[in-house]
């Protein structure tokens, strides 16, 4: 039966999702592959009746980390761990329009004799006409929907650090997870059939700083004043900030001083599945 304790997966559920798993290990089946799908959106946040502000939440920046805690049976196969960009791309076209101005002179002449007259009669007409021209350039490129870069932190576990492709936010898969899985795990058990499979984690991780918090607004003024009095906060965006630390410390997340630019959060944390 597949394990999975502290399976904490998200706290805001529409600024990150994860999902994550592997093939059960066996006697046969020794090393297998880590999946993790991860999922980057904007959040609608304050809908609660208890919350004095709404707010939009999203992530700039962010980081997906294998982490394998201490004393379990397992390590990481070095040469399968993902360390290319995925080629998840898009299309983008731009248009410009230009519009010049274009005089045209047209003359008209015309000459008539008849048997009476002995000379020539000639009309002369000028008319100016104005007409658009327009002209549109096209420029087509691919561009990544995320920039994937992979390095270690400083416990050794390895992650991959990702920046918006297209945009100031991160919006979107990284990767496809079923194609691209991050790394290959091996079991270090000595008798595969014996024991509790090994458990390995992907988490989440930000910057305080790397989080967007827009359209930031007061929902009433009186329940405004009785939670600031209550919780300390001085301002909005300190509400915002408060609410954002009590919902991952609800989900037993890790959250260091929020008020820190440089403090890190864990956004999300999942213990990933044993798949039989």
């Amino acid at each position: 039966m597949p394990r999975n304790l502290n399976n904490q997966k998200r706290a805001l559920a529409d600024v990150i999702s994860i999902d994550a798993w592997h093939d059960a290990f066996n006697l046969a089946r020794q090393k297998v592959a880590l999946h993790a799908d991860v999922i980057f959106g904007t959040a609608l946040v304050g809908g609660e009746s208890d919350c004095p502000v709404r707010f939009r939440l999203s992530v700039k920046q962010a980081e997906v980390v294998v982490i394998i805690p201490n004393l379990e049976p397992v390590s990481v196969d070095k040469k399968s761990v993902a360390r290319d960009a995925p080629k998840v791309r898009g299309h983008r076209t731009e248009t410009s329009e230009k519009k010049s101005r274009i005089r045209a002179n047209v003359k008209a002449s015309a000459s008539a004799s008849t048997t009476r007259l002995t000379g020539s009669a000639s009309a002369y007409a000028s008319a100016e006409a104005d007409q658009l021209r327009n002209e549109r350039l096209s420029v087509s490129a691919d561009f990544q929907q995320m920039n994937v870069i992979q390095s270690q932190t400083n416990e050794g576990n390895y992650r991959w650090l990702l920046t918006p492709g297209n945009g100031p936010k991160l919006e979107g898969r990284p990767w496809d997870a079923v194609k691209r899985p991050r790394l290959k795990l091996i079991d270090n058990r000595p008798d595969s059939s014996k024991g509790v499979p090994p458990i390995v984690r992907v988490e989440v991780q930000c910057l305080r700083e790397d989080l967007v918090i827009e359209g930031l607004e007061l929902k009433d003024e009186a329940l405004f004043e009785k939670v600031k009095n209550r919780l300390g906060f001085n301002n909005r965006m300190a509400a915002a900030v408060s609410y954002i630390r009590d919902r991952l410390r609800a989900e037993n997340l890790e959250v260091e001083n929020i008020d820190e630019a440089f403090a890190r959060l864990t956004l999300g944390s999942m213990a990933a599945q044993s798949i039989s």
